[in-house]
């Protein structure tokens, strides 16, 4: 009999949020995973090309800490340039090596990078 895999990803954020961002500032994602200690890994799947058809970046995230009933993981994707918009989706890895994933019901997650008209708005 196959058990049900009771790990769940949930929460995904990106810092800073749209807009927000700058291209001297470090783009961090970080998910949470449940129960604590059942994901072996996490990694994300990012790409700059908004269409996602130009090849997809793959780099494993780290287990950050563990907060209330939740492991969260995190990454920093370094810098980018003004105006880059940034396509990701996040894996998790299960105690069977079994994938579940965090791509936003399918549509991916999306940010953008803000830029010098942002900037100027926020003043």
């Amino acid at each position: 009999m196959q058990t049900e895999n009771p790990l769940t990803i949930e929460n995904t954020y990106h810092w800073p949020a749209d807009g927000e961002s700058r291209p001297w500032t470090e783009f961090w994602v970080t998910t949470f995973t449940t129960p604590v200690g059942t994901a072996s890994g996490a990694n994300i799947l990012f790409t700059t090309d908004p269409e996602g058809e130009s090849p997809w970046q793959h780099l494993p995230m780290e287990k950050n800490c563990v907060l209330g009933e939740q492991d969260v993981w995190h990454v920093n994707l370094g810098t980018f340039p003004a105006g880059t918009r940034i396509r990701y989706a996040i894996e998790a890895i299960g105690p069977d090596g079994d994938s579940i994933w965090d791509n936003c019901h399918n549509k991916d997650h999306h940010a953008r990078i803000g830029t010098a008209k942002d900037l100027a708005h926020s003043r």
